[in-house]
């Protein structure tokens, strides 16, 4: 029975015939659409990892070159700037708060009738810094009382002005009382009194 006997298991021609068909391949809109902003998110990204390394870096050097323009300077100098600031600005308050009754008393002559004679001066403040001036004088006649108020009442830094207790001295003249508030700018010491 030596017959031919099959050696191989494999099969020379296939058992089934695929005769199916691929296929074709269709791309639609929106697959590329798709497509496209999916690059564009991961260049978009790479790029934002990238740059925010660069950030890093730049604040890093930067910190480095703050530190060491930091060290560099003259720290008792610093202190010395900073103390004579504070002495500045204290003297600058204190003349802004200052009151320069010399000013006042310029005002008061370069306006006064040349008849009228002041003969008591006071000038006081309340809490609120509303500055009150009060003149006692005599004058040579009622004319010249009125002259005198004509010319007060003509200057802006008199305000609420008013003559009264008027009454005749021994010699005839004219006693009267004069009292005004006065505008603060006209008494603020600035350099412009010097």
């Amino acid at each position: 029975m030596e017959g031919k006997l099959q050696t191989s298991f494999i099969p020379k021609q296939p058992l089934v015939e695929n005769k199916a068909k691929k296929a074709p391949v269709s791309v639609s809109l929106f697959s590329v659409l798709a497509w496209f902003i999916f690059i564009i998110v991961a260049l978009a990204s790479v790029g934002v990892f990238l740059y925010q390394g660069f950030l890093a870096k730049s604040i890093a050097s930067k910190n480095a070159e703050l530190t060491n323009r930091i060290k560099s300077f003259d720290v008792s100098s610093i202190d010395h700037f900073v103390q004579l600031n504070s002495r500045m600005q204290a003297a600058n308050a204190l003349l802004d708060n200052h009151r320069a009754v010399s000013t006042l008393l310029d005002l008061i002559a370069n306006n006064t009738v040349q008849s009228v004679q002041f003969t008591d001066l006071k000038y006081t403040s309340d809490d609120t810094g509303k500055l009150t001036l009060s003149l006692g004088g005599k004058a040579p006649n009622f004319a010249s009382v009125a002259l005198q108020s004509d010319t007060f009442s003509a200057k802006p830094y008199l305000q609420n002005q008013v003559f009264s207790n008027l009454g005749l001295d021994v010699d005839g003249g004219v006693l009267f009382k004069f009292t005004a508030t006065i505008d603060q700018s006209v008494i603020k010491y600035n350099t412009t009194n010097i």
